[in-house]
């Protein structure tokens, strides 16, 4: 009833949200009820399907195989999920349209701060190449686009102060 109010009230606003509907039953029932509720979800509308803890590469590619017309989501919890961990290339082989490697990012970044934490604690600091300039952190974090945004909605004397090199707020 969820899903089908869901894509009702996207009907009716106009927006383009794309409905991703995701089951835990595999675990907590069965792997036949997992795929037996997939499909209701897919007859009802949704854009995108997701098993949690789909346990092998049979039970993935035959999950892959209901539904085809529906994109299939592959969430591939690193380190410590029931799903088996498949590259891009091999979860496309098996069917998938999308993938998410929740803690691939996050990991990565956890340990390299650690190690740079203990180079610091050590006497060290990480080389000039070895991390992004000021300019490049402010791009990447998305300042600069912030920055033209602003000028954008700034009142007169904020126009004023930002053309002299500083800032002011008119509401300061």
């Amino acid at each position: 009833m969820r899903i089908k109010a869901a894509i009702d009230a996207r009907k009716e606003s106009g927006s383009d949200i794309v409905i991703i509907v995701r089951t835990d039953s595999r675990q907590a029932v069965s792997f036949d009820e997992s795929l037996w509720r997939s499909q209701a979800f897919a007859d009802v509308g949704a854009d995108v399907l997701v098993i949690d803890a789909l346990a092998s590469r049979e039970e993935m590619k035959a999950f892959c195989e209901i539904a085809p017309s529906v994109p299939k989501m592959a969430n591939l919890l690193e380190g410590g999920g029931k799903t088996p961990i498949l590259n891009p290339t091999e979860l496309e082989e098996v069917g998938f349209k999308i993938a998410a490697y929740p803690l691939s990012l996050m990991g990565v970044s956890i340990r390299a701060m650690q190690n740079a934490l203990i180079a610091i604690k050590g006497g060290q600091i990480p080389s000039h190449g070895s991390i992004p300039t000021f300019e490049e952190i402010k791009e990447i974090v998305g300042f600069n686009s912030y920055y033209e945004e602003e000028k954008r909605y700034a009142t007169n004397m904020d126009q004023m102060s930002l053309q002299n090199g500083t800032f002011k707020s008119s509401k300061e």
